[in-house]
Order: structure tokens, then C-alpha cells, then sequence
């Protein structure tokens, strides 16, 4: 070599100034830090939640659509996906491998929870996050509403159209809408094989749109064809839909359609002079009396107690099986007045006088209202 330096592409000679040495030291360190660089990590994991369109209505379960996407050279992963209500905790999460070894991009996956139903409305989270933490890679809000079709009820149940009488022909059922819907159906099942909703569907009826609010629809037992469903167990549900087209079905309300022994009621009256005896008499000061008389024009009873009280009975000549279910009396209570308190038994109804300290009662009618037993 001669005495002059000779130059390596990138390195410097003896024969470099100075100012040059230190201009290459740092390229140096630069190049053998580059050595052990790891090579660019491909794009991260990717991921979207979505949710039904429109309003979400009570009972609400889901599912949440999350959808994960990635590159084949990316590691395999666990994810987190969370349902939670902010401000209170999460409410469920369930745990995702996401493996491009084994799996394709996009990789979809169902997450539900169990219903939520609320009263008022309520918000909430779907979320998905590392099992390893850090922050959210995506979320989802979505709001939760009283049910579009809510305080299922049938009046009365069990009905017994079976027997055209005018008892009990026809049940009620009565629903509320919480928003305005712009079609509105009534479902009616017959029960399964194992008697549970829900067998074949034998009536539908259109109720059309409907305002938000309380609202009625009276079945008479009917199916479709008009003919009459037999005695049994049958279920009722209510589908809306909203304005938005949203459409919700309610949960299933049994009624039942029977035959068997029912209880009709009627009335009864007789004159005021036809009581059957009287009983309890005693003092309610010393010295007191009670006096009771027939008269025959008019056919009334004068009941008449100064410082005393009695009880006089009316019998009503029911036959086995049936049974007053409520007394009462025409009276004229006279200058004192009547003190009365009327009642009744099974079979016999009573008017009961106190005087403090006088009462008078001109008993003109004694009426009941009976029940009696009737087999359909």
C-alpha cells in the first residue's frame, strides 16, 4: 500500500480529514442498528360492530355482529367483545380467537347476551377491545326501549262461547303500544301436542295502524273460517310494526275456551211484610224495647227500636246448589230514621236496627241477587 490512504466505500482512511471522521461515525452507527431492526410489522387487526337498523325495542338480546379483519401475516390474537351499559359495569363479554393461520378475512362472529327489557329507555355499549387490554379498538351505542307491544291481558278467561247465552261469549284481549305503529295483527294458536304456545295458528286479525297507547280487540272464539274453535287452550300474541319498520311480536297470553259448570246469577224481590223471623233482640241501654209488625196496606214491615236492636230475617226458598250473593231493601226511614246494617247468609238475607236512640224502618222490599249453577 502506499503512503497516501485509500478509501472503503463508507468507511474512512487515514488520510481523512477530520471533520470527515466524525461525519461517518454516525452513518456507522446507523447501519449497525439497522442489523437489528425486525422487519415492518404487517397492518393490525381490524374490527366492526353492527347492530339492527332502526329502533330496538324490549326484550333485546342481540345479536351484535362483529366482523374482525387482518392480513395472513398477522399473529393469531384473543379479542374481547363486551356488552356494557355505561356508567354501570359490563354487563356480559365472551372471548374471540382471531387466528389468520386458520381463519379468513373477514371473520364474522355472533355475540348475544341474554334479553334486556327496560322500562324507560336505556343506553348501551358493544365494544371490542385485546383480552391483553389497552384502549377500544371499535364500539357500537345503541339504545334500548320499552316494549313496542306491552300489558298482554284477556278479560274474561277461561269464556265460554260454546253456549251462545250471553254470559261470558267473548274475552277482551287488551295491549298497549309504546309508538305509533302502522300495522298492527293479532295471532291466536291453538296449544301444542304437549299443551304450550305454539300449535297451529287459527285466527290472524288486522287491526291496521294504531296510535301509541292502550287498545282492545274482542275475540268471540272464532277461528278463521268462522267456525267455532272447540274447548281448549289457546295463545294470543300481537305483532307491530313501527313507523320506522321495525316490526316486534309480543310474548304469548293463554286463554282458555271451556265448557264445564259456571255460575249464572238473578234477582229476586218480596214485600217487606213477608220476613220469615226475627232473632238478637237485646238492650243497648236499660229500659230498651224493639217492635216489629206486619202491616197488609201497604205490605210492609215497620221495625221500630228505642234503645235496642234486632235482627229480622228474610228466607228466599233457593234450591240446592244455590246462593244469595248480595241483599238489599227498599226502606222509608220515618221522622226518627233508620239505623240498618243489611246482610245475608247462603240462603237467608237479614236487616240488622240499632237505635241510638230511636229508629224507625218501613221495610217495603227485601231484593237479593242469587247465583245459581249451570252446566256448558
Amino acid at each position: 500500500m502506499s503512503g497516501t490512504g485509500t478509501r472503503v466505500e463508507g468507511w474512512a482512511s487515514d488520510a481523512d480529514t477530520p471533520d470527515m471522521r466524525k461525519m461517518a461515525c454516525p452513518l456507522v452507527m446507523v447501519l449497525l442498528a439497522s442489523l437489528f431492526v425486525a422487519a415492518p410489522a404487517s397492518a393490525a387487526v381490524g374490527a366492526i360492530v353492527q347492530l339492527p337498523a332502526g329502533a330496538i325495542y324490549s326484550p333485546f338480546g342481540g345479536p351484535a355482529a362483529v366482523t374482525f379483519a387482518f392480513d395472513s401475516t398477522d399473529g393469531a390474537e384473543i379479542f374481547t367483545v363486551r356488552l356494557r351499559q355505561p356508567g354501570h359495569g359490563t354487563v356480559k363479554e365472551r372471548d374471540y380467537l382471531v387466528d389468520p393461520s386458520a381463519q379468513s378475512s373477514p371473520y364474522p362472529v355472533n355475540f348475544s347476551w341474554g334479553d334486556l327489557a327496560v322500562a324507560a329507555p336505556t343506553d348501551y355499549v358493544v365494544d371490542v377491545r385485546r383480552q391483553t387490554g389497552g384502549p377500544v379498538i371499535t364500539g357500537e351505542a345503541f339504545t334500548v326501549l320499552p316494549e313496542l307491544v306491552s300489558g298482554l291481558s284477556a278479560s274474561p278467561t277461561p269464556f265460554y262461547p260454546l253456549v251462545q247465552d250471553g254470559y261470558k261469549d267473548h274475552t277482551t284481549i287488551r295491549f298497549s303500544l309504546a309508538a305509533d305503529a302502522v300495522d298492527t295483527v293479532v295471532h291466536v294458536f291453538a296449544d301444542d301436542a304437549y299443551g304450550r304456545c305454539c300449535g297451529a295458528e287459527i285466527r290472524t286479525a288486522s287491526l291496521g295502524p294504531l296510535a301509541a297507547g292502550a287498545h282492545g280487540w274482542n275475540w268471540d272464539g272464532a277461528e278463521g273460517d268462522a267456525s267455532a274453535a272447540p274447548k281448549g287452550t289457546y295463545f294470543v300474541r300481537v305483532g307491530a310494526t313501527d313507523v320506522g319498520a321495525v316490526a316486534t311480536v309480543s310474548k304469548a297470553l293463554k286463554v282458555e275456551i271451556t265448557r264445564g259448570l259456571i255460575r249464572k246469577t238473578a234477582t229476586k224481590q218480596q214485600h217487606g211484610s213477608a220476613y220469615a223471623r226475627v232473632a238478637g233482640e237485646h238492650e243497648t241501654r236499660r229500659g230498651g224495647r224493639c217492635f216489629v209488625r206486619r202491616n197488609q196496606d201497604p205490605h210492609a214491615t215497620l221495625i221500630l227500636c228505642a234503645n235496642a236492636e234486632i235482627s229480622v230475617y228474610w228466607r228466599w226458598g233457593l234450591r240446592a246448589g244455590e246462593r244469595i250473593e248480595s241483599a238489599s231493601f227498599v226502606i222509608d226511614g220515618g221522622y226518627y230514621g233508620c239505623h240498618k246494617s243489611p246482610g245475608h247468609s247462603k240462603t237467608e238475607s237479614f236487616l240488622h236496627v240499632h237505635a241510638p236512640p230511636t229508629s224507625e224502618c218501613n221495610v217495603d222490599l227485601a231484593k237479593i241477587k242469587y247465583s245459581y249453577p249451570v252446566q256448558v
